[in-house]
């Protein structure tokens, strides 16, 4: 259920954005999620979409979603490596007990899209 409090902050974050930003309404939201994230993007867009309904300033605006690497380090040999994989496999050892970088961001609010305002 994490996913509902993570969701809120990404709508509180668009939310500043775009009053900063002189905004009537926000059309698009970008989020970047890592494999670090234990949760799926399905998660995010219910949420989203729930919190959203009766909103005015988001209300209907589309989330984009872009996946990006995360730093990992094989446990077993250990080789330190990139990975788009939610499941990793060291490709040194080929070891699957892998730690990904417990720093790395989960989701991130990338940048939105908005009428009425500065694009």
């Amino acid at each position: 259920m994490h996913e509902l409090g993570i969701t809120q902050g990404i709508i509180d974050r668009a939310r500043e954005a775009a009053g900063a930003n002189g905004a009537t309404k926000v059309t698009d939201v970008y989020l970047t999620m890592t494999p670090a994230a234990d949760f799926a993007f399905d998660s995010i867009e219910m949420y989203f979409e729930m919190l959203t309904e009766d909103d005015g300033l988001l209300c209907g605006a589309r989330l984009h979603l872009d996946w990006e690497p995360v730093a990992a380090t094989c446990l077993e040999c250990r080789e330190a490596f990139s990975t788009e994989a939610e499941r990793p496999t060291c490709p040194a050892c080929g070891s699957q007990v892998v730690r990904l970088d417990p720093d790395a961001p989960m989701v991130q609010l990338t940048d939105i899209g908005i009428e009425g305002g500065e694009e």
